[in-house]
């Protein structure tokens, strides 16, 4: 049937009013204009820092974050870090009317940082807050502590253990290890490929160390962050202060562990309370009852 003008006309109008009613309803059901929106604020008090400020490179903080759901439950939160290039530290779902947070911060070698936390809730309102902190114009570096060839086995070398405490700068076997669980900071294991530096907390060291005192038997389990770096050993073995510990320091790219273990290799780490330091590979034996050897540059 050929359209008359008029009916022509009539259809068009028709299909611009249900294209404008079909806007017009989807819009009203995906966003209600009703929504109470979530509220974000930094946690004040004794313990907490909530004010933009200056700091020495190395100094240690914590920064409390507050959130309340409006009408509509809380179901994404990130963190971010922008020292320069933007980073993302956490992205996460969640389905919760409130949220308490606390992240401990140390301040890198950058001039200046800023830290973002965000949250969204289910009907996509938002609310974000920030702080800032400078570098200090007057920065002193920090001393640090030196320990030479330390050597860790792997799991199924019966010579040396594969446990290591920082702060005692012990080794362990595993048997020592579980009556010692608080002080220990570092496993070392062999995978199917490479070596690997972690901590208990990490997931795939327990399957390495089983039996009566194997780690998923343990009630204490610390966690070790890594990453690795471009840093020369020679570069390591000059370093007197933590101004190269600090700047290596990277506060978003921290693994809980370190892979492909090989001589040479510099990685940068924090240590489970909060110390940051560097470990060079001095020399490895790839196998499960193999070994590696170490040197450790650590905050005082």
């Amino acid at each position: 049937m050929q359209l008359t003008p008029y009916r022509l006309i009539c259809s068009v109008a028709f299909a611009l009013l249900l294209l404008l009613f079909s806007s017009s309803f989807f819009l009203s059901c995906s966003k209600d204009p009703q929504a109470v929106p979530p509220g974000i604020s930094l946690i004040q008090g004794e313990g907490y820092i909530s004010h933009d400020t200056a700091m020495a490179p190395g100094t240690k903080v914590r920064v409390g974050i507050h959130a309340l759901a409006g009408n509509a439950s809380l179901t994404y939160f990130s963190v971010r870090f922008n020292d320069g290039t933007s980073k993302i530290l956490l992205d996460t779902g969640m389905n919760s009317p409130s949220l308490l947070y606390n992240l401990d911060v140390i301040k890198t070698n950058a001039q200046v940082e800023k830290w973002t936390f965000f949250v969204m809730d289910r009907n996509r309102r938002e609310d974000s807050v920030m702080i800032s902190f400078g570098k200090s114009e007057i920065s002193q570096w920090g001393r640090i502590r030196t320990v030479n060839d330390v050597v860790l086995g792997a799991q199924e070398n019966s010579a040396a253990g594969s446990f290591y405490s920082l702060d005692n700068e012990l080794v362990m076997n595993l048997e020592e290890a579980y009556v010692n669980q608080s002080l220990v900071d570092m496993v070392y294991y062999y995978g199917q490929y490479e070596g690997t530096l972690a901590s208990p907390n990490e997931a795939e060291a327990p399957g390495f160390f089983t039996g009566p005192h194997g780690i998923v038997n343990w009630t204490v389990k610390n966690e070790m962050r890594y990453d690795t770096t471009m840093i020369l050993p020679a570069v390591f073995d000059a370093s007197t202060n933590d101004s190269l510990i600090l700047t290596a320091y990277e506060p978003t790219a921290g693994k809980k562990k370190g892979k492909f273990i090989q001589q040479g290799l510099v990685f940068s780490f924090r240590s489970p309370d909060g110390k940051l330091g560097l470990i060079k590979i001095i020399e490895t034996s790839p196998l499960p009852s193999g070994y590696v050897k170490l040197s450790v540059k650590i905050q005082e």
